[in-house]
């Protein structure tokens, strides 16, 4: 049976890894956070599935949403395995999975999965919804 000390570690990890990477842009964390072997089995067409890719799409993110809002709906751990899913919200200011600049307030969630091995993220898989105007 896993233990319930690690699992709360792996939500305390994905709670940091969402409020100070995801949300707050603190991209110093994530060679920190994430696996040197880091894998991203759903990264988009043309994005690196590896720990480059995660500097991308966060830095893609925060480019094109100001005052970028995440909140946590859900976040469990069986295992090493760690689900999440998520609303993020702000304004959007550039291009943004393929819908054009609004200025407007928008809304989209993401739903992920995540191994952690040796306290690090190391796979990764995600579905994101459409970018909804609110």
């Amino acid at each position: 049976m896993p233990s319930t000390d690690a699992a709360a570690a792996n939500v305390a990890q994905m709670h940091r890894f969402v409020t100070e990477v995801q949300q707050n842009g603190n991209f110093d964390l994530i060679d920190q956070l994430t696996h040197k072997d880091f894998v991203d089995h759903t990264a988009a067409q043309g994005q690196s599935p590896n720990i480059d890719g995660v500097h991308f799409i966060m830095r893609y993110i925060h480019s094109n949403i100001k005052d970028l809002k995440i909140e946590i709906v859900h976040c469990l751990s069986d295992g090493n395995v760690v689900a999440t899913t998520k609303s993020l919200r702000g304004t959007q200011v550039g291009d943004l999975l393929g819908k054009p600049a609004t200025n407007g307030p928008i809304e989209f969630r993401i739903m992920d999965f995540m191994t952690v091995v040796d306290g690090q993220f190391k796979d990764h898989w995600a579905t994101v919804s459409a970018v909804e105007d609110k």
